[in-house]
């Protein structure tokens, strides 16, 4: 057959299939690399918000109180402080211990835990749970004094009673961050005590913007949520209808140009209004013998 009949039975149909294979594999490449931003940027907001949220906490009175920032991240150094007899002290703030100490593996105690207890003949003992972490102020009358966060429900002393472990955040301003290194830890009957004086001690005045989170933590977050939301259905619209890679891909692209409409709309209402307040609005204007007249 010539070329042109060809065409018309299916011959030489080979450069047309080949192109849309094409354009399906660049289609399913795309919507693999969107979901892959979207799974990232939802595990960035997951662990942030629960990071954030963990470590404030707002009192029935409305003190608030932020510690996260002494929060040690992964794979930094816990924070660590020393008893009168020597026994070493390995915690971390609103979060278990990165590392647990080799006294512990050692004993077969590797059990993950906010706080631990190594004592100088290399006995290891672990001193709460993160799950029964627990506030509390420091002086219920007087809330400025500062804040303190126990772990409960630790190892259990020889006559059965559960270790715990409170660590006190003075308010300090001017302490910095502050050093637990500095003061003593003091032990009474398996209850351990963490003095730290730090700046974070002091209510966080203004700290919190929505669900307790700080205001560019919140815009950081609404920007991933965002991206989130753009990008998956940006490439659940390439993958599933196949439109192109584009304005037409934005999802709810109907509704949003709706909503920028009727925003438009808002915003010549209020002028109008506004206008009609201040006296200024034209069409109240009538202009006789050159000389505008305002009719009522």
């Amino acid at each position: 057959p010539d070329e042109e009949e060809a065409v018309m039975h299916g011959y030489g149909s080979q450069e047309g299939g080949s192109g849309g294979e094409q354009r399906h594999v660049e289609i399913r490449s795309f919507a693999a690399r969107m979901w892959m931003v979207v799974g990232v940027a939802m595990a960035c907001i997951s662990a942030a918000a629960a990071d954030v949220s963990s470590c404030q906490h707002t009192f029935p009175d409305g003190q608030a109180f932020d510690l996260s920032p002494l929060m040690r991240p992964p794979r930094e150094r816990d924070w660590y402080a020393d008893d009168r007899a020597g026994n070493m002290y390995y915690f971390n703030v609103c979060s278990d211990a990165n590392e647990v100490p080799a006294a512990c593996v050692a004993m077969n105690k590797a059990i993950q835990a906010p706080a631990y207890e190594v004592s100088r003949d290399g006995q290891c003992q672990w001193l709460g749970q993160l799950k029964s972490m627990e506030w509390a102020y420091i002086d219920e009358s007087e809330p400025a004094a500062g804040v303190e966060v126990y772990y409960f429900d630790g190892e259990q002393c020889p006559g059965g009673i559960a270790r715990d472990i409170r660590i006190q955040f003075f308010c300090d301003p001017g302490a910095g961050m502050g050093r637990p290194l500095d003061y003593y830890v003091l032990e009474e009957q398996c209850h351990y005590s963490v003095t730290w004086p730090s700046q974070y001690g002091c209510p966080a005045e203004g700290a919190t913007f929505l669900f307790g989170l700080k205001p560019w933590t919140f815009v950081w977050l609404f920007v991933l949520g965002v991206s989130v939301y753009v990008g998956g259905g940006c490439a659940m619209n390439v993958a599933q209808t196949g439109c192109e890679i584009g304005p037409d891909a934005m999802p709810h692209a109907a509704m949003w140009m709706n909503v920028l409409e009727l925003a438009r709309e808002g915003v010549e209402f209020t002028r109008e209004k506004v206008g009609a307040l201040l006296g200024r609005r034209k069409s109240s204007y009538e202009r006789v013998d050159g000389v505008e007249y305002e009719w009522g």
